[in-house]
């Protein structure tokens, strides 16, 4: 399959694109043109600007007329309504999980959890394994809805999130011990879960959700360009 099949409609101009904005290989702030996109994927402009129609409408792209197309900054304000939505939702969704939780269950997490433990253990470089480590992390809170029968839940949070992504990949670059402590709240997550200990799951839960963004103050303040003025 050549380049231009491949590459040939708006939706996998939109994928590719949007894969890079939330790993920041196309960074907040970023300039991206219609013209040089085309070019790139060897396909005309009408579904480059439907991608970029589609990434806009999801908050990644800015479209300025007669100025140009850039890629959003990261709106902090938006991550903190999430993360408190999240924390509300997902500290019901687990308890739910607990609540029903048989050992048919354990299977698939430990799995997930093993996957995680032989991402750290890799050799993978810094941003590499952040970028993986983080798609087995959503892996694994996806599962986690998806035993809970609350799948619509979690879609709902996809749809909404996408500033959010783009903040943990930033606050975790390169920084293994992070992705390490994330994966060590996975394991006690389960076992909290697996044990129906609610208020150690209640703890962990909100731990795991707000640390990252209330320990990030000094990288945020090294990066200014790449957030919305606060």
């Amino acid at each position: 399959m050549n380049k231009k099949k491949l590459c040939g409609s708006s939706n996998t101009v939109y994928q590719k694109l949007r894969e890079q904005i939330l790993h920041l290989e196309l960074p907040p702030g970023s300039a991206i043109s219609e013209i040089d996109t085309a070019a790139k994927y060897e396909i005309s402009r009408t579904p480059v600007r439907d991608a970029f129609k589609m990434l806009e409408n999801e908050g990644l792209l800015e479209i300025q007329p007669h100025v140009g197309t850039f890629v959003s900054l990261i709106d902090l304000h938006m991550i903190s309504d999430i993360l408190y939505m999240r924390n509300v939702l997902e500290q019901a969704v687990l308890k739910d999980l607990a609540a029903i939780y048989d050992k048919s269950q354990e299977f698939c997490i430990r799995i997930l959890l093993r996957r995680q433990k032989e991402l750290l253990d890799s050799d993978l470089a810094g941003a590499e394994l952040s970028r993986a480590f983080i798609l087995s992390d959503n892996e694994f809170h996806r599962t986690l809805y998806e035993l809970a029968g609350k799948q619509n839940v979690m879609h709902f949070f996809h749809s909404i999130s996408s500033h959010y992504e783009r903040f943990r990949t930033f606050v975790n670059l390169g920084e293994r011990d992070k992705l390490l402590q994330l994966y060590q709240d996975h394991e006690n997550l389960w076992n909290y879960i697996s044990s129906r200990d609610y208020e150690r799951l209640s703890e962990c839960l909100s731990h795991h959700i707000y640390d990252g963004f209330n320990a990030s103050t000094d990288i945020v303040c090294q990066h200014p360009e790449y957030f919305k003025t606060l």
